[in-house]
């Protein structure tokens, strides 16, 4: 598979206020359709962090939050793995942002691809933290969803 190395193009800060929608109303519709979850790594403890729809991406149950950087290596298909490494350790070092695609195995223990976008946190006293989405990348198909329940 080739390797693609992108320079982030540092974007204007888009205010949902602007349009009358809050944050959550945001992150709403950002789940609406897709599984989309949030994380963190503690750097001093290893400890990773999730909310329930980084659990379901991987494929594993859901637990208090809390989540083995060992097991998640489990889920990343091993050539994909030093990569996803590779970018933690970077985006430490040189406290910045990245995003990759690669593949993980989801509930039925197939391969499909995701997306992750994370980046440097300080957190004072500590060595700070890696912040970021993790989402479910497919293919762009024409597609068109609609549910009834407004509250969704």
């Amino acid at each position: 598979m080739p390797l693609r190395f992108d320079q982030f193009v540092q974007r204007e800060f888009q205010d949902c206020a602007t349009v009358g929608l809050d944050e959550r109303e945001v992150v709403d519709l950002m789940q609406e359709f897709r599984l989309f979850g949030f994380w963190r790594i503690d750097l001093d403890t290893g400890l990773f962090y999730a909310t329930p729809d980084v659990f379901r991406i991987y494929g594993l149950k859901a637990t208090d939050g809390k989540m083995s950087l060992v097991e998640f290596g489990s889920r990343i298909h091993p050539d994909d793995l030093p990569l996803l490494m590779e970018s933690f350790e970077r985006t430490c070092l040189h406290k910045q942002s990245y995003h990759n695609i690669y593949q993980a195995l989801g509930e039925d223990d197939r391969y499909k691809y995701v997306r992750t976008v994370g980046r440097f946190r300080e957190k004072p006293g500590t060595s700070g933290e890696i912040i970021g989405i993790t989402y479910e990348f497919f293919e762009r198909l024409r597609t068109v969803a609609f549910c009834d329940d407004p509250q969704v």
